[in-house]
């Protein structure tokens, strides 16, 4: 799915589901699965701040 299809509710679950991989709450996570999450997790909040309310 493009970003451009995806509104808010996507971008914070995305965003509740990758901070709570970071906390270990998914279980223990690796040197390479941190440093990609962390990535993702700057995307997400990126998306999110350049999504308009549909």
């Amino acid at each position: 799915m493009p970003n451009d299809t995806k509104d808010s509710r996507y971008w914070n679950d995305e965003i509740a589901f990758l901070t709570a991989r970071l906390n270990g709450e998914n279980g223990d996570i690796d040197r390479d699965d941190r440093a990609a999450c962390e990535e993702a997790l700057k995307a997400a909040k990126t998306n999110l701040a350049g999504n308009h309310p549909r």
